[in-house]
């Protein structure tokens, strides 16, 4: 894909070309997932050094049930930049918050030596969770999600789909997508994703509006469930959604707020390592 190709928010697409034109030797592209990260990420790299890139992300080690970036993945790098460099060379570390014990120093040590022609692109969902001192050594590039005008030519290929998109299915996309370029073309693309997609925000309807029992009975679900972290950080991010959506209908605007600042700290509960059941079970009862 090509820069031009990109489906951008103004705003970030002016701040990535100014990139360009004097790229910065260690950079750090935020935002939240779906926004396309990784293939803006790579298609910087692209303009940058053409071939001549180096991409690491996490990926499961032996018997982990998590994805994560690993000592062992980062030991080549150091053999890659010890050599001097005529040509740019880019060096791309997709979700570099999801990284091993340790793995933050062997990347910290990369960028305070810095070397001629070799570029770091570092991506994140959760910049937070990076150590201030990496954030510190990079430009840091937040990238909004598109204007809906924008994604239009997105769902101009649902003309060419077999079977063809119902306009309700469509919509669904829409609101799932949430002005997530990447998010809505696997939602469009991947049948099986969308169901998925589709049935986590059902279940987080049934929770707003089910009793205390039923909202009980889906925590215990989830709680028990497969990588129940992530799961309960999606639920809560659609629950979130829900809120948003009925906030300027709702005519106690100060418990809607209330409701926000409850869903979010659970969210931020769950990313720093929360009991999943204890911060669902606060959730489920207060909203």
């Amino acid at each position: 894909m090509n820069f031009a190709d990109l489906i951008l928010h103004s705003t970030s697409r002016q701040q990535l070309e100014n990139y360009l034109k004097r790229p910065a030797h260690a950079l750090l592209l935020a935002g939240e997932n779906g926004v396309g990260l990784g293939t803006i990420a790579k298609t910087l790299a692209k303009e940058i050094a053409g071939t001549s890139v180096a991409f690491i992300g996490p990926t499961f080690h032996d018997k982990q049930k998590t994805r994560i970036i690993n000592a062992d993945d980062m030991r080549d790098l150091f053999e890659l930049t010890r050599a001097r460099r005529v040509n740019n060379f880019v060096i791309l570390i997709d979700d570099a918050d999801l990284s091993a014990a340790g793995v933050f120093e062997r990347i910290l040590k990369l960028l305070e030596e810095p070397i001629a022609n070799v570029f770091y692109i570092l991506t994140s969902h959760q910049p937070g969770r990076l150590p201030a001192t990496i954030r510190s050594r990079t430009q840091t590039i937040e990238i909004l999600p598109p204007l809906e005008s924008s994604l239009e030519k997105l769902f101009e290929k649902e003309k060419d789909m077999k079977p063809k998109p119902t306009v309700a299915k469509l919509n669904q996309i829409k609101f799932l997508g949430n002005r997530r370029p990447a998010e809505i073309t696997r939602l469009l693309t991947d049948e099986e994703y969308f169901r998925n997609r589709a049935s986590v925000m059902n279940i987080a309807k049934n929770l707003v509006q089910g009793s205390p029992i039923d909202r009980l009975k889906i925590v215990a679900d989830i709680s028990a469930g497969k990588d129940a972290r992530n799961a309960a950080i999606e639920l809560a991010k659609n629950i979130s959604k829900l809120l948003l959506l009925t906030t300027p209908r709702n005519k106690n605007q100060k418990a809607a707020a209330k409701n926000l600042e409850t869903v979010s700290t659970a969210i931020d509960n769950l990313h720093q390592n929360g009991n999943v059941r204890a911060q669902l079970t606060h959730l489920a009862l207060n909203i």
